[in-house]
C-alpha cells in the first residue's frame, strides 16, 4: 500500500521534471532520424509562384489557390488553409508507379508519413472519403462527424487498412502512421502509439486512379470539399520507422529532451491511474480559441503547456486505505523533496512563463496533502487530535485530524514565527471530524517576479497594467475541511487573520523606498477556479502594515501571499502641460538671449576689458548651454529607438556635461579671484579648457563604450533610467553642484565681511543689499538652481518642479541679464565701441582717440591705481581683488 503511494507521487513529480527540461536542437538524435527521410516539406515559406520547397527529395510542391496564410507553426511557420474562403489546398506532385501512391511497391521496408495538424473543423461536413483530407492514392487521412480516420489501401490485392483516431482539435497535434505488409497500419499521436490495423480487410470498392499527393482536399481529380486547418512539417520516409525513431523525431520537432527510455506500451502502463494521467498529457482537449493570435502565442512553448496540462489533469486516484502517521510523514518529506528537485533543476526563476507551472505544483502539493490527511489512520474513539508536522527546504507543514465535538478555541499555523494564519474558534463548527493542512513555502515567492496585472483578478492592479506585480512575502496555505463558517462581510467577524512579513530583495527595497514611486500592497491568493491558478484579492482586505509586514482579513481559506506593485508617480495632465509650456517658452527665450550674449562678446572682443579670462569663460558657458537647449528642443521630434534619437542623446549628454563643466570653471575662477590666487593666467587658461571640454568628452566616450544601447531607448532621446546609465550624467552634475555650493558659501562669507566693514567705516546701509545682488549674479553661472531638480521627485514637491522648470529653462536669460545687459563693463565697452563707430562713420580720421580705459570712464584719475572692486575700494581687506562690476 505504501509502495503504491510513493510510486504514484514520485512518478508524477518525475514526469514534471522531465518535461520541464528544454533541449537545444543541436545534435538531437531525432534530427538524425529526419535526415534519413525521402521527402521533407517544412511548409514554413512559400517561394516564387506559390512554390513549396522539398528540403531532401527535391520534389517541390505548390499551393493551389490564392488564399495563402502563413501562421506560427509547431516548429517555425506553418500554412493555414481556410476551406470556407477560397479553393486552396497543397499539391505535392504526381507519384504514379511509386511507393507513395501504391504501397505494394514499398517492399518489406514499408513507408511512413508524418505531419503536424491543427484541425479547425469541430464537425466535418463531408462523408467518408469526401473531404477534410490529407490524401494520396495510397492513403488518406480525413474527418467526418464520427471522428478521424487513417486509411491505407493497395489496389493490387484490393486490401484496405483502416484506423479510427481521435480528431485533433484547434491545437497542433503530431500525426504519424507507418505501413508494412507484415505489420499493417500503425498510427502514432504525439510520438506515442495510438491505434492500428495489423490485418486489414478485403475491399473491391477502391479503384482510385489518381496518383497525386495533396493536402486539404479530396483526391478525385476535381479537388473539391476543401478542409479548414493548419499544417506543418510534412515528412515522408520510404521505410517504416521504429517506435524509438518516432519518439526521437517527435521530441526533436517540439524541442524537448529525449527520455532515457521512450514510452512503449509496456513501460507506460505502470498503474491504471498513472496510465490514464500520462495519456492525458498528449490528448487532453483544449478549449477552442476564437482568437488565432492568442492561440498561436499559446503554442510557442509546448513543453510548458504539456507540463501544465499534466498537473491540471491529475485526479490523484490514490488508494483510499488508511495511512499510518509515520508513512504519511515520510510521504510528505518525499513529495516536498521531489518538488525541490523539480524547481531547483530548472531555470524557472528567470523564466516568468513558467509561473503557471509553479502554481500547478502548489495546487498539486495541496491536493496530495489534503488526500493524505483525510486518510490518516486514527482510532474511532480517539478524543485527542492526530497531528503530523515537520520542516523541509521547500516548506514547513502541518497535518491535523480532529475528532468530532472537540473543543478547539482557535487554530494558528505556524504556531511560532511572525508570519501565520489564524482561524477563530467560533468559525470551527466541529460538528464532524475536521482535517487541517497547513503549508508555509520557503521558495515559491522567488518564481513570481513579473506577474502581469492583466492576468490577475485584482482590479486595482489592472488600473496600472503596464507595471508588473511581484510577490513580496512567503506563500502560506491553509486548508480546513469542512470549511469554517466565516462572515461574508469583511467588516464583521469571524474572519481569517493573516499576518505576513515581507521578503524584499535589495532591488525591491530600493523601489519601494523611492519617494518617486507609489507602492501598492495586495492581500492575494491563487484562485484555481479557472484552468490555471490566477492571483485574486476577492474576499480579502489589507487592514494594517507597512513596508515590513502586512495584516489581512479574508472570508475564505486557500494559499495566500502579499503582492507588491510599484508605480512611478506621474504628474497630472494639466501639470505636465504647464511644465512643458514653461520649458518650451523658457528655452526659447534662453536661446535668443544666449545668442545675443555671444554676439555681444564677439563684437566687443577688441575692447581690452572684454578680452580678459572671465568673459572667455562666460562665452564658453553660454555656447554650451545654447547648443544643449537647441538640441533638447530638436530631440522632441525624434522617436525613441531610432538612430537619429540615439545620436541626439549622445550629443545632449556631451553638451549638458560641458555646460556643467564650464559652471565648475566659473566657480573655480571665482574662487581664485576671491579666496585664493593660484597659477598664472596662461596655465589657468589651459586647465579651464581641459575641464570645460576635455572631461565631458572622456566621460561620454567611456559611457558610450560601456553602454551605447542606453542612449535614446527609454522613452526619450536621453540616457536610460533603468540600467544605471543615467549616472554618467547625474554623478558629474551633482559633483559640480556640491563644489559650486561650497565656493558660493565661501565667497558669500567674504563679501558679507567686507560689507560689514564698509558699513562701520562709511555707514553704507546698502551693503547687505549689494551682497544679495552679488549672490543673485553668481547663481546662474554656477548652476546652483539645478539643486531644485534633485528635490523635485514626486507630487509632494510640485513647487520645486515648477521652480526647476523656470530657473533652468531661463538660465540663459539670467546670464544675458546679469553678465551682459546689466554689466557695467559690458555697457561701458559698448559705449566706447559705439563712439568709435560714430567717429569712423563721420570720417574723422585724424582725431587722436585715446585708448579705452574703463577706469577713466568710471571717474578714476590718471596715475591712481584702481582697485578691482570699486564698491569696497577703501577697505584694506585682501578681498579687494573681487571683480563684481555687474553689482
Amino acid at each position: 500500500m505504501d509502495f503504491k503511494y510513493c510510486k504514484v507521487l514520485l512518478l508524477t513529480l518525475l514526469t514534471v521534471q522531465v518535461r520541464s527540461d528544454i533541449v537545444s536542437p543541436s545534435k538531437h538524435p531525432g534530427l538524425q532520424v529526419l535526415a534519413t527521410a525521402s521527402h521533407y516539406w517544412p511548409l514554413d515559406t512559400v517561394e516564387g509562384i506559390h512554390s513549396l520547397s522539398d528540403q531532401i527529395g527535391n520534389k517541390p510542391g505548390h499551393v493551389n489557390g490564392t488564399n495563402i496564410n502563413i501562421v506560427e507553426g509547431m516548429v517555425n511557420k506553418g500554412i493555414y488553409l481556410n476551406g470556407d474562403n477560397g479553393a486552396t489546398f497543397l499539391h505535392f506532385g504526381n507519384y504514379k508507379d511509386s511507393c507513395i501512391s501504391d504501397p505494394t511497391l514499398c517492399g518489406p521496408a514499408g513507408i511512413t508519413f508524418s505531419f503536424f495538424w491543427k484541425n479547425n473543423e469541430v464537425d466535418s461536413r463531408f462523408a467518408i472519403a469526401s473531404g477534410g483530407k490529407v490524401i494520396s492514392s495510397g492513403f488518406s487521412v480525413y474527418s467526418n462527424p464520427h471522428g478521424g480516420y487513417v486509411e491505407f489501401y493497395t489496389r493490387g490485392d484490393s486490401n484496405t487498412w483502416k484506423a479510427h483516431m481521435k480528431l485533433p482539435g484547434p491545437y497542433w497535434t503530431h500525426v504519424l502512421f507507418t505501413w508494412t505488409q507484415s505489420e499493417g497500419l500503425k498510427v502514432y499521436i504525439n510520438g506515442t502509439f495510438s491505434v492500428g490495423d495489423p490485418t486489414g480487410n478485403i475491399s473491391h470498392n477502391y479503384g482510385d486512379p489518381y496518383a497525386d499527393l495533396v493536402i486539404g482536399t479530396v483526391n478525385n481529380g476535381n479537388y473539391d470539399h476543401y478542409a479548414t486547418g493548419a499544417f506543418d512539417e510534412f515528412v515522408i520516409w520510404e521505410r517504416a520507422l521504429s517506435p524509438q525513431d518516432i519518439w526521437m523525431y517527435y521530441k526533436a520537432a517540439i524541442g524537448e529532451n529525449v527520455m532515457s527510455t521512450f514510452p512503449t506500451e509496456a513501460s507506460i502502463n505502470v498503474t491504471a491511474a498513472t496510465d490514464t494521467q500520462l495519456k492525458r498529457t498528449t490528448e487532453i482537449p483544449r478549449p477552442t480559441s476564437t482568437n488565432l493570435t492568442e492561440e498561436v502565442q499559446r503554442l510557442q512553448d509546448p513543453m510548458r503547456l504539456q507540463t501544465l496540462d499534466l498537473l491540471q489533469s491529475l485526479s490523484f486516484n490514490l488508494p483510499n486505505n488508511t495511512i499510518p502517521q509515520e508513512t504519511a510523514n515520510n510521504l510528505t518529506q518525499s513529495l516536498l523533496k521531489s518538488v525541490d528537485e523539480v524547481i531547483t533543476a530548472s531555470d524557472w526563476r528567470e523564466n516568468d512563463e513558467w509561473s503557471p507551472v509553479v502554481s500547478g505544483l502548489v495546487e498539486t502539493v495541496d491536493k496530495v496533502m489534503v488526500h493524505m490527511v483525510s486518510n490518516l489512520r486514527s482510532s474511532p474513539d480517539a478524543e485527542a487530535p492526530l497531528a503530523i508536522g515537520g520542516k523541509s527546504s521547500v516548506a514547513d507543514y502541518s497535518l491535523m485530524k480532529i475528532p468530532q465535538n472537540y473543543n478547539l478555541h482557535s487554530y494558528r499555523f505556524p504556531t511560532q514565527g511572525k508570519s501565520y494564519i489564524s482561524v477563530p474558534g467560533e468559525a470551527l463548527t466541529m460538528q464532524s471530524q475536521t482535517t487541517i493542512v497547513g503549508l508555509f513555502y520557503h521558495k515559491m515567492h522567488n518564481y513570481y517576479k513579473k506577474i502581469s496585472p492583466l492576468q490577475t483578478r485584482i482590479n486595482e492592479a489592472v488600473d496600472f497594467k503596464d507595471h508588473k506585480i511581484q510577490m513580496a512575502s512567503h506563500l502560506i496555505s491553509l486548508k480546513v475541511e469542512p470549511s469554517p463558517a466565516l462572515s461574508l462581510n469583511l467588516s464583521t467577524e469571524p474572519l481569517i487573520r493573516i499576518v505576513l512579513t515581507h521578503q524584499l530583495s535589495k532591488e525591491q527595497q530600493l523601489q519601494a523606498s523611492n519617494q518617486s514611486n507609489k507602492v501598492f500592497l495586495y492581500c492575494a491568493f491563487l484562485d484555481y477556479s479557472s484552468k490555471e491558478g490566477v492571483w485574486s484579492n476577492e474576499g480579502c482586505v489589507r487592514t494594517d502594515g507597512n513596508l515590513s509586514f502586512s495584516i489581512c482579513l479574508c472570508n475564505h481559506l486557500t494559499n495566500f501571499a502579499i503582492l507588491m506593485q510599484v508605480v512611478p508617480i506621474e504628474l497630472s495632465k494639466a501639470h505636465h502641460v504647464a511644465l512643458s509650456t514653461i520649458s518650451y517658452i523658457g528655452c526659447s527665450i534662453s536661446i535668443f538671449c544666449l545668442a545675443i550674449t555671444l554676439v555681444t562678446f564677439a563684437v566687443l572682443s577688441s575692447v581690452s576689458t572684454i578680452r580678459n579670462q572671465r568673459y572667455h569663460i562666460h562665452a564658453n558657458l553660454a555656447f554650451a548651454i545654447l547648443v544643449a537647449q537647441i538640441l533638447l528642443l530638436i530631440s522632441f521630434r525624434f522617436n525613441p529607438g531610432t538612430l537619429p534619437c540615439k545620436i541626439m542623446a549622445v550629443l545632449l549628454h556631451f553638451f549638458f556635461l560641458c555646460a556643467f563643466a564650464w559652471m565648475l570653471v566659473e566657480g573655480l575662477h571665482l574662487y581664485s579671484m576671491v579666496v585664493k590666487v593660484f597659477g598664472s593666467e596662461g596655465s589657468k587658461h589651459f586647465y579651464y579648457y581641459a575641464i570645460g571640454w576635455g572631461c565631458p568628452f572622456v566621460i561620454c566616450v567611456v559611457s558610450m563604450t560601456s553602454s551605447l544601447n542606453s542612449y535614446g531607448e527609454d522613452g526619450n532621446c536621453w540616457l536610460s533610467l533603468k540600467n544605471g546609465a543615467i549616472w554618467a550624467f547625474v554623478a558629474p552634475a551633482l559633483f559640480v553642484i556640491m563644489v559650486n555650493i561650497g565656493i558660493l558659501i565661501a565667497v558669500t562669507r567674504i563679501i558679507s565681511r567686507i560689507s560689514a566693514e564698509n558699513y562701520k567705516v562709511h555707514g553704507d546701509a546698502n551693503s547687505v543689499k549689494l551682497t544679495t545682488k552679488a549672490v543673485a549674479v553668481l547663481l546662474p553661472i554656477l548652476g546652483i538652481s539645478w539643486i531644485f531638480g534633485v528635490v523635485a521627485v514626486n507630487d509632494h514637491s510640485l513647487l520645486f518642479q515648477y521652480m526647476f522648470a523656470v530657473f533652468n529653462s531661463l538660465q540663459g536669460f539670467f546670464i544675458f541679464l546679469f553678465h551682459c545687459l546689466l554689466n557695467s563693463e559690458v555697457r561701458a565697452a559698448f559705449k566706447h565701441k559705439t563712439k568709435v563707430w560714430t567717429l569712423t562713420s563721420s570720417s574723422i580720421r585724424n582725431i587722436n582717440v585715446k585708448p579705452f580705459n574703463s577706469d577713466i570712464m568710471n571717474g578714476h584719475k590718471g596715475g591712481v591705481t584702481p582697485t578691482k572692486m570699486n564698491t569696497w575700494d577703501k577697505s584694506t581687506n585682501s578681498a579687494n581683488r573681487i571683480d563684481l562690476s555687474a553689482v
